[in-house]
């Protein structure tokens, strides 16, 4: 069998083989084999059909088609076995002459990259700084304050973030909805949870005011009525300011397990730095591969991309109707059109990908593997995480035929530990807090 190879893209190649008619021979009688057990001649015992009485009754041509229909896969195998080609996508193939004793055809498919590898071992990267600055401290400590905030009644007016008492009734052509009236209901003026205008409402309003409006009922309050024209009645019977604690030592006593204000702002420090230390080391890893997809410029096949990026988006809009929205209600929170957010999977997906044949490839060049051992640590880590035993999850990733993805899962990790230790990593400045 010859074969010749021409690329006609970094990711696609045409495969031109052409069969000898010894080997088209072979391929004929093995087929005549197997029509011999199907097909009963009288006169003949089942498999014993000669070549000649099959093809009198069946036809050569019926004959070679039935060849060609089981040997074409096989032949364009092993010619791409023959040629080292790294298929990822299922060929176009094309039998271009199969007239007499001839054979040829070609097989278009797109395959692996032939990455060029950058100096992967001289990689200078930028560690974001894990120092607390001071206005992350007092974030915290805000955010402690109004854990402990008292509620105050005031005589002014009501203004956002305070509190006001009120009774609601909620109805639609006079009948009342109860799951959407409350009497004596605490509500935090621009918390935005009940109606989109009753903030607006209740902004300048003090006890005693009265309110009454038409609103759209929130899906969330009523599963019957929700998403109709309603009218609420609100009645303000208080307003109550916020009174946040002095941030002393006091507050520290109320707020923690410490004495002292020192203390507590030590203890804050200390997480908010073992957090950002977690989150420095996975930036590190983004930016490091980040740079070297830059340099290498992995081509990657179309296929591939569109394939994972359509799986994206599907997982997306599944997380998406998990938190009860829809795809239009997250396009408007990111301020986005549906365009833009699968443009912008799609180019997450050319990375991801990009990556993954990257870190192969240094794989390949350093001569790492993956153990025995690694892939039972990984199966018990994510047995532990899935609440499965390891022989139940191995069981599942086995019928799943993920064993391979599993282990280059393991093996890219693995790669991506050893380019950061080969790596030069200085600290961003920041300004301590």
């Amino acid at each position: 069998m010859k074969t010749t190879v021409q690329r006609e893209s970094p990711t696609k190649v045409r495969l031109l083989v052409e069969v000898e008619p010894s080997e088209i021979d072979k391929l004929t009688s093995d087929t005549v084999r197997k029509l011999s057990q199907e097909f009963k001649v009288p006169g003949f015992r089942k498999g014993k059909v000669p070549r000649q009485i099959l093809e009198s009754r069946l036809g050569k041509d019926t004959i070679r088609q039935r060849m060609l229909e089981e040997s074409l896969p096989r032949l364009y195998t092993d010619a791409a076995k023959g040629e080292s080609l790294q298929p990822v996508a299922t060929p176009d193939i094309e039998v271009t002459d199969f007239e007499g004793d001839t054979l040829t055809f070609t097989a278009t498919v797109e395959v692996r990259p032939v990455i060029r590898l950058p100096n992967y071992k001289e990689m200078e990267i930028e560690r974001p700084s894990p120092k607390a600055t001071r206005e992350e401290i007092d974030d915290r400590l805000d955010v402690l304050r109004k854990r402990f905030a008292t509620l105050d009644p005031v005589s002014r007016n009501a203004e956002t973030g305070d509190h006001v008492l009120i009774d609601v009734m909620t109805s639609i052509h006079d009948q009342k909805i109860d799951e959407a009236s409350a009497n004596d209901f605490l509500y935090e003026v621009g918390a935005g949870t009940l109606a989109p205008e009753l903030d607006a409402e209740l902004a300048g309003k003090r006890a005693g005011d009265i309110l009454k409006f038409n609103t759209t009922l929130p899906q969330a309050l009523s599963k019957e009525h929700g998403g109709k024209e309603v009218t609420m009645a609100v009645i303000v019977k208080e307003v109550n300011a916020k009174r946040l604690p002095e941030i002393d030592d006091d507050f520290a006593k109320t707020a923690s397990e410490f004495d002292t204000i020192e203390e507590l702002e030590t203890e804050i420090r200390d997480r908010i730095e073992e957090y950002k230390g977690v989150q420095a080391d996975r930036e590190v890893r983004n930016r490091l591969l980040d740079e070297l997809i830059d340099l290498a410029e992995v081509p990657v096949p179309e296929s591939l991309v569109e394939a994972e990026a359509e799986a994206r988006m599907a997982s997306l809009m599944r997380e998406v109707g998990q938190h009860g929205m829809s795809l239009p209600d997250y396009l408007d929170v990111l301020k986005m059109t549906e365009g833009e957010l699968r443009a912008a999977q799609h180019r997450a997906a050319e990375r991801s990908i990009g990556a993954d044949f990257l870190l192969d490839e240094i794989a390949k060049a350093e001569g790492m593997n993956v153990t025995r051992a690694e892939l039972d640590d990984e199966v018990e880590h994510l047995a532990a995480r899935a609440g499965k035993t390891p022989e139940e999850l191995l069981r599942d990733v086995v019928q799943a035929g993920r064993v391979e993805a599993l282990a280059g899962d393991i093996l890219r990790r693995k790669v991506l530990d050893y380019l950061v230790e080969q790596a030069t990593i200085t600290d961003e400045a920041t300004t301590e807090g």
